[in-house]
């Protein structure tokens, strides 16, 4: 193949996966469950919200899976239901009228990664607009709702956060490591704003040299005064010749709560910080959790095992529940 040509094709594959990546990237929230002959009780799914990036996907804090693109034929998700007798019109005229879903002019779908486990039933899905079907067993279907997670909720005035984007809620630490972290490009070893984690995350890089009031008290901040991990040879970054990397999350009002990691990597000279949630309220850092815990739609702070540790209110601070 002439070199030009080839160039041309692998640029043109490039641009395709990241549309395609695009279309399904995003937070994707449990709607319902229906099996098409009604012969069972379709259980409520164990993953009420999946994140997408990149062709990654989230379906808990401990499950990540690659997600690979399947060119669309009646007979690849829908196999078990043509055994059945149940052709693509049958289908196609059930989907309407219990998920509002159309199956017709499909041309791709995505697959899980084959080796992944934890994922259960959870191995095909196919998108029409903000809408995403999940076959399984056969003949059942879960459908998901892409949902913004509060990113598009007005910003309170009071609240400057300039040309900054929101990141979207619920949000897990863990998920953001392992979806976004490893995609933040660098220039000469420091990270730099970026939107390929996007809509999920939009991860930003404090700057001494940035006049906006955010990224001056993200690195200006005393976290070690707050009680973070590891940073004695951190804080405040700014002294530290050193650039936080932070994500803003969807407002409560005129509170604002941020998240902030230390992205740089420790060396033999300093250990790297945990990762923070900073509080921000009249132009002030009013509070810091130093949990690693899933900031959810209600703005709790839930742990691992489900249980809520703390809770935010309007004064700008988190209660410890």
């Amino acid at each position: 193949m002439h070199r030009l040509t080839h160039s041309i094709l692998v640029v043109a594959t490039s641009i395709s996966q990241q549309t395609f990546a695009a279309d399904f990237s995003g937070t994707w929230r449990y709607e319902k469950g229906l099996e098409y002959f009604g012969q069972m009780n379709v259980p409520v799914t164990t993953f009420p919200v999946i994140q997408i990036v990149n062709n990654r996907a989230a379906f808990s804090s401990s499950c990540f899976v690659a997600l690979g693109k399947a060119r669309y034929v009646y007979s690849g998700p829908f196999q078990s239901l043509l055994k059945e007798g149940v052709d693509e019109s049958k289908l196609e005229k059930y989907l309407n009228k219990n998920f509002s879903f159309s199956i017709t002019g499909n041309k791709d779908y995505v697959e899980a990664d084959a080796d992944a486990n934890c994922n259960g039933t959870m191995r095909e899905f196919l998108l029409k607009g903000d809408k995403l079907l999940v076959p399984f067993a056969g003949s059942a279907f879960y459908s998901y709702v892409r949902t913004d997670g509060g990113a598009s909720r007005p910003v309170h005035p009071a609240i400057a956060i300039g040309d900054f984007k929101l990141s979207q809620l619920p949000f897990s630490p863990d998920n953001y490591i392992n979806l976004c972290h490893e995609i933040i490009p660098r220039v000469k070893g420091v990270h730099q704003r970026t939107e390929k984690c996007a809509p999920v995350y939009y991860p930003y890089v404090a700057n001494q040299k940035d006049a906006n009031l955010l990224t001056k008290l993200v690195g200006s901040h005393d976290y070690k005064k707050g009680g973070a991990s590891h940073a004695d040879d951190y804080s405040p970054p700014f002294a530290s010749k050193l650039q936080p990397t932070f994500v803003i999350l969807p407002p409560l009002k005129d509170v604002l709560v941020v998240r902030v990691d230390d992205l740089q990597g420790g060396n033999e000279e300093r250990d790297v910080m945990s990762g923070v949630y900073l509080v921000i309220k009249d132009g002030k850092v009013s509070d810091q959790i130093n949990e690693g815990c899933t900031i959810d739609d209600n703005y709790a702070c839930i742990g691992d095992n489900g249980k809520k540790l703390y809770q935010l209110s309007g004064s700008g601070k988190f209660k410890k529940l």
